[in-house]
Parts: structure tokens; sequence; C-alpha cells
């Protein structure tokens, strides 16, 4: 793939002009120095593509490069919303590098997963009655990991291990219909 091409100035102006009527934002409140960062990075995200790291790697050259664009205009560029740009705006260099380095697709890993099924089983057989609390105590204390009751709830239903009445487990392993487990999601 080739670099773009040096535009003139009147295709830089075409350019500007077609992404300020896409997108909706007034051209009247950037300076032309503004104006001249907006095509330099419209040209390079659209040299680059869908590449969804280099994109974020602009938004944050953009928002701290000292040209006062705002959050808006940024989000607008590289096609995200203004909270996200905000929310990034926020973050230091570091942690910045740390989720690029790090980004993940799709929804966050399960906090239980398949392996806990065993002792959360068992746990429910010996406190046939436990509390809601008491069971999110244990596996706070099992497996270093805080869930919300709602969470809970789908963890249970999901392995047959019984469900959440009020404060209370109702139906342990040893009595509940096992219900049939289809494949994980990913």
């Amino acid at each position: 793939m080739e670099s773009p091409a040096v535009l003139g100035e009147a295709e830089r102006q075409q350019r500007l002009s077609e992404w300020s009527a896409s997108s909706g934002v007034n051209l009247a409140r950037l300076d032309s120095d503004q104006r001249a960062v907006v095509v330099a990075a419209l040209t390079f995200l659209g040299f680059v593509g869908g590449l969804a790291v280099l994109r974020r790697m602009v938004a944050y050259l953009l928002a701290h490069c000292g040209m006062g664009l705002s959050s808006t205009v940024i989000g607008a560029v590289v096609g995200t919303t203004a909270r996200a740009v905000r929310k990034g705006r926020q973050s230091p260099p570091r942690e910045f590098w740390r989720r690029l380095r790090t980004a993940r697709r799709g929804h966050a890993p399960p906090k239980l997963r398949p392996e806990h099924v065993g002792l959360v089983a068992k746990f429910l057989s010996e406190h046939r009655r436990c509390s809601v609390a008491e069971l999110l105590g244990f596996i706070h204390k099992s497996f270093g990991v805080t869930l919300e009751r709602h969470t809970l709830r789908r963890f249970l239903e999901r392995y047959g291990m019984g469900c959440l009445r009020e404060e209370t487990v109702v139906g342990t392993p040893l009595f509940s219909a096992a219900r049939p487990m289809g494949a994980p999601s990913h």
C-alpha cells in the first residue's frame, strides 16, 4: 500500500468540507492550524483504514497535541464518541499504552469459570440453605472474585445448581435438575 500523495490546498479544503458535511462539525469553530491537523489526521486514518489500534493512538495524540481540539471534533475524526475521547484524555501515557497493548475484543472473560463449578457445588451440598451473602462470601474467599447477585444467578442456573430466592439459595445440586449445557460463548 502506498502512502497518500501530497495534497494541494484545494484538495485539502475539499476533503475537509466533505468531512464536515458528513460529521456535522462546524468548520468555523476551527482555526487554520486546527484544520490542518484535522486534515492530516483524516488523511492518515484514510491510509491505515480500520486498524483500531492506530485509530485509538491518533485520538490520544489529537487529545494531547496542544491544539485545543474538542472531544467532539476528535471523536468525529476517528469515528468514536466524545465520551470515549474524554475518557482516553484522562489516562496518563503509561496507562494508555498498557491498555493499548492489552486491548481485548468482545466481552470480558467470565469471573467464574467451569473449573469453579465443583467447589461451588460442594459448598452448596454442605450448606443446603445458605444465604446468598454466605455463598458470595465463599466465592470471594475461595476464588478472589467479587460477584453481583445477577451474575451469581446466571452461574447457578447455567450449571443447574439451583436458584436464588429472596435471600437464600434454593435447590442444591443434589435436588435440582441439571440443565443442558450449551457451548460457552467466546
